[in-house]
C-alpha cells in the first residue's frame, strides 16, 4: 500500500508511535485470531502463570506464542512496509526479531499503571532514537469499551529518572490533556516507541480484545530476558531454512 513513510517517521518521532491502517487483509488476522484463543484461553485457565504465559493484573494475560502456521506468515513479520519503515528510521537493515509475544484484557480486566515498556537507556538525556520497538496489532477491533490502549504522546523523551516511579500518581492526579485512546480496527500495525508512557486500560466488553505483538531490535541491543525469546529455544532448521533471506536474518538470533 502507498503509505507517506516520511509523514509516519514523523509522527513516530513526534508522537511515540505511527498507526498503519489496513495493511494486513483482516482474513489473515481472523484466520490468526482462530489459532490464537484457543492457546491464550489455555493461559487464562491455568491460574498459577506457568507454561507459555503468564497473568500480568487481573483477567490481563500475555503469551509467547509459536512460530508455526499460521502465525508464521511474513506478512506480518516481514511486511515491506514496514520493513522500510525501520529502515528508515534507523538508517540501517541491520536488525532482527527478538520477541513474539501478546497482552490481552479479558473482561474484568483493570487499568494498568501507567508505564513505558523498557527502561531509562540514558536518565537525565532523552536519546533522539530507540534501538527496541515494539511493532502491533490487535486481533479484534479495538474501542474504548474493549480496552483499548490509552497513551500520553511526546512522552518517549522524558528522560527524569525521579519521575520513573511516580507516573501514574502524576498523571491521575495532574492535568495531562494530550491522554488518549488508541482505537484500532483489524488489519492496523501499529509502531510503538516503547519509551512512551501508556497503559491497558478496562475490558468492560463480554470478549477479549487480545494483540499481539513482534519486536524489533538493532542487532548490539539485548533485552537480556529468555522469557521474551522466541519460545526460549532454538527454531527448527527446517523452519528456517523455508525462510527468504530477509527472514533469514531477521530470525537470526534464535
Amino acid at each position: 500500500m502507498d503509505f507517506d513513510l516520511d509523514l509516519k517517521l514523523a509522527e513516530l518521532k513526534i508522537n511515540g508511535f505511527a498507526v498503519f491502517e489496513d495493511l494486513v487483509p483482516v482474513e489473515k488476522i481472523d484466520r490468526f485470531r482462530g489459532a490464537f484463543m484457543p492457546l491464550l484461553e489455555a493461559v487464562r485457565e491455568d491460574d498459577v502463570g506457568t507454561g507459555p504465559g503468564k497473568i500480568i493484573n487481573p483477567n490481563r494475560y500475555t503469551l509467547i506464542w509459536p512460530f508455526t502456521p499460521p502465525f508464521d506468515d511474513p506478512e506480518l513479520y516481514e511486511n515491506p512496509v514496514i520493513m522500510e519503515f525501520l529502515e528508515r528510521y534507523w538508517e540501517s537493515e541491520d536488525f532482527q526479531i527478538t520477541c513474539l509475544h501478546s497482552n490481552s484484557p479479558y473482561p474484568g480486566s483493570v487499568h494498568q499503571d501507567w508505564h513505558r515498556d523498557m527502561a531509562l537507556l540514558s536518565p537525565g538525556v532523552g536519546l533522539p532514537t530507540v534501538p527496541h520497538f515494539g511493532v502491533k496489532f490487535p486481533l479484534v477491533d479495538t474501542c474504548e469499551e474493549n480496552g483499548s490502549i490509552e497513551v500520553l504522546p511526546c512522552t518517549q523523551y522524558l528522560a527524569e529518572g525521579e519521575l520513573e516511579t511516580r507516573y501514574n500518581e502524576l498523571l491521575e492526579r495532574g492535568n495531562f490533556p494530550g491522554r488518549s485512546r488508541l482505537n484500532m480496527k483489524r488489519g492496523t500495525i501499529w509502531v510503538q516507541d516503547p519509551r512512551m508512557i501508556h497503559r491497558g486500560t478496562p475490558n468492560s466488553s463480554d470478549q477479549p480484545r487480545p494483540e499481539c505483538c513482534i519486536c524489533y531490535s538493532r542487532s548490539w541491543f539485548t533485552i537480556g530476558e529468555k522469557q521474551h525469546s522466541l519460545l526460549g529455544e532454538e527454531m527448527e532448521k527446517a523452519r528456517f531454512d523455508a525462510l527468504s533471506d530477509r527472514g533469514k536474518n531477521l530470525f537470526s538470533r534464535v
